[in-house]
C-alpha cells in the first residue's frame, strides 16, 4: 500500500513540475515579446490558494491537469484574439499578431526543456538516489512529454491556438483578386 501511495505521490509532484514549466513558459513567453499577463491559473479542482503576486492573479487548484495564462483584456486584442468572453475565440491577423504564436509554442517548447533537465538528472541520480527520486524523474519526463504533445491540434491545445493564428495569417497575406 506505501508502494502505491509513494508512486502516486511522485507522479503527482512530477505533474505539478511539467504544468509549471508549460506555464510559466506561455508567462515568459508574453512577458518576453511585452504582452502584459493578467492571471495564471494552476491546476484544477478545488481552489488551494487565490492571491495576487506581483500585480498578476494566480489560483492554485490541487490537480495539476490543467492550467492556463490570462492576458490582459487589451494586450489579447491587440495580438489578434477576438470574442474571447463569449466562449468561442477567434483570431484576426493583424500588425502585432505575430506574438501570438510564439506565446503559443512556448509551453510545449518549455515542456522539451524540462525533459532535457529530468533526462539529465536521471543520468546523474544513478542508483542511489532511491525509487522515489526515480518515479519522479520517470514521471517528470512522460508528463513534460505530455505537456509537449499539447502543441497537437486538438480542442482548446495550444496546437489548435496555433493553427488558428498560422491560418489567419495566411488569409491576411493572401493576395486579393483585381475582379
Amino acid at each position: 500500500m506505501l508502494s502505491i501511495v509513494m508512486t502516486s505521490l511522485a507522479a503527482w509532484i512530477a505533474c505539478w513540475i511539467a504544468l509549471l514549466f508549460h506555464e510559466l513558459g506561455h508567462a515568459a513567453a508574453a512577458e518576453a515579446v511585452g504582452v502584459r499577463i493578467w492571471g495564471l491559473q494552476l491546476g484544477i479542482g478545488p481552489t488551494i490558494w487565490r492571491g495576487t503576486i506581483e500585480g498578476r492573479r494566480l489560483q492554485i487548484g490541487a490537480f495539476p491537469f490543467l492550467g492556463g495564462v490570462t492576458l490582459l483584456d487589451e494586450d489579447a486584442d491587440s495580438i489578434g484574439y477576438r470574442d474571447i468572453m463569449s466562449g468561442r475565440w477567434r483570431f484576426e491577423w493583424g500588425p502585432d499578431a505575430w506574438r501570438a504564436p510564439i506565446i503559443s509554442v512556448a509551453g510545449g517548447l518549455s515542456n522539451i526543456v524540462g525533459m532535457l533537465i529530468f533526462l539529465t538528472a536521471l543520468q546523474f541520480a544513478g542508483g542511489g538516489a532511491g525509487d522515489f527520486v526515480h518515479n519522479v524523474l520517470y514521471f517528470g519526463l512522460i508528463t513534460n512529454l505530455a505537456g509537449y504533445l499539447n502543441l497537437l491540434p486538438c480542442s482548446r491545445s495550444d496546437g489548435h491556438h496555433l493553427i488558428a493564428q498560422l491560418h489567419a495569417a495566411r488569409v491576411s497575406v493572401r493576395p486579393s483578386s483585381g475582379r
